[in-house]
């Protein structure tokens, strides 16, 4: 009987630790794609790769999702690029007062 008692020991042992791999498992895999999305963020100090950041990559991968997002991407960009030169023709009218 003893044998029989260590047995179902051993298995419930094995059980948990399989549960905790399969957790640690999901812990590395997440840990990993935010890293791949930080290393795109030239916001992140020391993250970004010079190559990898920027506006040139817009026809590439998302490194988080593994989604191309080109056609987005781009109209996030144009949309900033307008901004930006309606705010400075403003502050030209602004300051031509």
């Amino acid at each position: 009987m003893e044998y029989d008692e260590q047995a179902d020991e051993m298995e419930r042992q094995a059980g948990s630790l399989e549960e905790a791999s399969g957790g640690l498992k999901d812990d590395i895999e997440e840990a990993g794609s935010d890293w791949e999305a930080r290393k795109s963020d030239t916001s992140v100090p020391g993250a970004a790769d010079a190559e990898a950041a920027g506006p040139h990559n817009l026809e590439a991968e998302d490194p988080a999702t593994g989604e191309r997002k080109g056609e987005e991407r781009a109209a996030e960009r144009d949309d900033a690029l307008r901004s930006d030169a309606e705010r400075d023709i403003s502050s030209e009218r602004d300051e031509g007062e």
